[in-house]
Formats: structure tokens, C-alpha cells, sequence
């Protein structure tokens, strides 16, 4: 178990230095949040298991993560029919 969970926080690490790094699409930011809450909801998953707290905090955070999912996919659609594209650095003036 304690092998899922030092994967799973090192993906996690990677993934949030690679979103920092994306600076083009806004589709690829939104993949890498949903690839971080997916890593995020394992290590719940685990730690709820080695501490026998039940799955209330997975609840929990698998909610928050379909909050944030369909918060972003309103965003991406907002900013493409706004734009025409899901570019982050575009040079487009409002």
C-alpha cells in the first residue's frame, strides 16, 4: 500500500511541475488537472484504507474533482467561442 502511495504523490509532483509548464492550450491544462485529481483520488483511496477512516474524504474529493471538471470545460468553451481558439498566449485584444 505504501507503494501506491509514494507513486502516486510522485506523479502528482510531476504532473503539477508539468502544469506549470504548459503555457499553449488550455485543453492540455484542463488534461493535466484531471490526470492530478485521478493521482489525488488513489492516494485517498490508499490512505483511507491504511487508516481505516472510511471513504468519506474520497466523497469528498471525488466531488470537488466534478466541480472542477465542469468548471474548466464551461471555461475552455467560454474562451473558444470568445477567441476561436484554446490558445493561453494569443494575441487577441477584448
Amino acid at each position: 500500500m505504501l507503494n501506491i502511495m509514494c507513486f502516486s504523490l510522485i506523479l502528482l509532483v510531476t504532473l503539477h511541475l508539468y502544469l506549470l509548464k504548459i503555457k499553449l492550450h488550455f485543453l492540455g491544462a484542463l488534461l493535466t488537472l484531471e490526470a492530478m485529481v485521478l493521482f489525488l483520488l488513489i492516494l485517498t483511496v490508499s490512505l483511507s484504507y491504511s487508516t481505516l477512516e472510511g471513504l468519506n474524504i474520497y466523497y469528498f474529493v471525488l466531488t470537488l474533482s466534478v466541480c472542477e471538471a465542469a468548471f474548466g470545460l464551461t471555461l475552455l468553451i467560454s474562451v473558444v467561442k470568445l477567441k476561436g481558439s484554446d490558445l493561453i498566449n494569443s494575441n487577441y485584444n477584448m
